[in-house]
């Protein structure tokens, strides 16, 4: 972006230095002219938003850097180094393309076994447990995840389940031998196993809690702050006054390792990584699901002829695909287009930029912004609107008006 802004002209930085709220369209076709003139700007679109040609994006899957990895950390898990083997894994899972097979299983899904075995190892049933079944929601016909899911039962006490899970991977396992090996695993178990009688819990006095009263708030809008909310009476300590989903949410680069890229808490070490791309974790399924839409693979499926379909919700649908640009802009330009395709997305029209500074009251601070700043933020506005003409929708308008609505 530094190339950029030393190639505008000082006529056009002191206009963008002296502008307002209503010099935005007629500066953003200005400064749209000058970058549209520059072979640079078009090699810069070109490396953020083209989808790459191979799979080594930077938000792409790569099938193998996956395989490496999983040799990686099998020879780890076998010389005891667990946590390494386990970030291995982890990694693996996050680059593994969801109908990439190897030797004849889904790799995501022997990942996710491996990962399993480890867990188990090391002390971890629940999050074996969980890995257990992610693998069996894509690859319900492996036995070896029935087989580990039924030890990892057996471990947590759920002996009916664990009895379940190794009858099925006997019947699914090929080899006499392993047969065997199960029906004896089976036999020991019912060995041990002592039904239990739950005894009934105790009735204990349940106090309800004194209902609060209601708190009646007004919303506001000032030119200096924007809008917020205000009572007309004190509001009593630690009373929950207002809750609302966000319009919009992108997690901080320097989050991206270690917190859910759904709902911002900290990551498990059983994290979940997204179907379509390498970069989002998540700390559960639920999360994956809501952030990306569930996607169940049939185990029949070849890898090479299987193209898995994923339904996205808006926010994240347009930044999975591959493209470098989510990866390389700064977290507030990508939360930018998150608020613009989710507003278009509702709206249901796909060719204007729609009016933001009226529907989101987000322009009234760019007057006080310095002009670093404000010519810093039409520059990012521009290669935005490129980057979602690219990966969001072909028919987005390019012109002053779509970059001016970005820029607030």
């Amino acid at each position: 972006m530094e190339k950029l802004k030393c190639v505008v002209p000082d006529r056009l930085k002191r206009r963008v230095e002296e502008s307002h709220v209503d010099d935005l369209p007629s500066l953003s076709s200005s400064l749209l002219q000058l970058f549209l003139s520059l072979p640079q700007f078009h090699q810069l679109i070109s490396e953020l938003a083209a989808e790459p040609a191979t799979q080594a994006g930077l938000c792409g899957k790569n099938e193998g850097a996956a395989l490496d990895l999983k040799e990686k950390g099998n020879q780890c898990y076998s010389s005891g180094d667990h946590s390494q083997a386990l970030r291995c894994y982890s990694q693996a899972l996050r680059l593994a393309p969801i109908d990439a097979h190897h030797t004849g299983k889904n790799l995501v899904a022997t990942l996710y076994l491996n990962r399993a075995s480890l867990f188990h190892k090391m002390g971890l049933p629940m999050e074996s447990l969980r890995d257990c079944s992610r693998a069996l929601e894509i690859s319900p016909s492996y036995p070896k995840v029935w087989y580990r899911r039924g030890k990892v039962n057996a471990t947590l006490g759920n002996y009916e389940d664990s009895v379940h899970d190794l009858s099925v991977a006997k019947d699914m396992e090929p080899s006499i031998g392993g047969k065997k090996q199960i029906e004896r695993e089976l036999d020991m178990l019912a060995r041990h196993h002592e039904k239990k009688i739950p005894k009934p819990a105790s009735q204990k006095s349940v106090e309800i809690p004194d209902v609060p009263s209601e708190i009646k708030l007004q919303c506001v809008k000032t030119p200096d702050k924007g809008r917020g909310m205000v009572s007309q009476f004190d509001i009593p300590q630690a009373s929950l006054i207002h809750a609302e989903e966000p319009y919009a949410v992108v997690i901080l680069k320097h989050c991206r390792e270690t917190h859910c890229h759904y709902c911002l808490n900290e990551l498990p070490a059983d994290t979940i990584p997204c179907f379509s791309c390498s970069l989002p974790l998540y700390c559960s399924q639920h999360c994956q699901v809501r952030a990306g839409g569930p996607i169940h693979i049939p185990d029949t499926m070849v890898g090479s002829n299987f193209k898995p379909t994923l339904e996205c919700i808006p926010e994240h649908k347009h930044e999975c695909q591959g493209v470098h640009w989510p990866a390389i802009l700064p977290s507030d330009v990508v939360l930018a287009g998150r608020v613009v395709v989710k507003t278009m997305e509702q709206k249901g029209q796909f060719t204007d930029v729609p009016n933001l500074s009226e529907t989101l009251g987000l322009c009234e601070s760019y007057s006080k912004m310095s002009p670093e700043s404000k010519l810093e933020l039409h520059i990012y506005s521009i290669v935005l609107l490129f980057c979602l003409h690219h990966s969001f929708s072909s028919e987005l308008s390019i012109n002053g008006d779509s970059a001016s609505q970005l820029s607030v």
